[in-house]
């Protein structure tokens, strides 16, 4: 291989590097982008304090069960409320989870604003 194509395959490379960097450490640009995040954040959360849980595994199926609804084509509110809620009784003795979880509460709350026009899980 000659330098130059060397060189342009290294500068190609770096710069898929640098957009996939750019891409995974930027903030939510939309309301569904932002569930996603909190989403995940609850997730690493939920594994990095499993041991403090009751339950581990319950809280687990928990965030299935909202990943599953919010992937639904009309998410049920109420089934979510539910969802949420319960997660939330559930990892109440860990406050790092408590805070998670009410996160994600309050972008599940501003994704639905937006897509089903003005109802909240309050």
């Amino acid at each position: 291989m000659s330098k130059e194509k060397f060189e342009l395959v290294f500068m190609g490379g770096g710069a898929l590097l640098d957009a996939l960097g750019t891409r995974l450490t930027r903030e939510p640009a939309t309301p569904k982008e932002a569930v996603g995040a909190a989403v995940h954040a609850l997730g690493q959360a939920l594994d990095e304090h499993a041991g403090h849980l009751d339950d581990p595994d319950a809280a687990r199926d928990q965030l299935l069960a909202i990943r599953s609804e919010l992937c639904a084509p009309r998410p049920r509110r109420l089934l979510l409320f539910g969802y949420i809620s319960e997660l939330a009784f559930q990892v109440r003795p860990v406050g790092e989870l408590t805070e998670a979880v009410e996160h994600l509460r309050q972008q599940v709350n501003g994704y639905l604003r937006g897509r089903l026009g003005g109802w909240s899980l309050r």
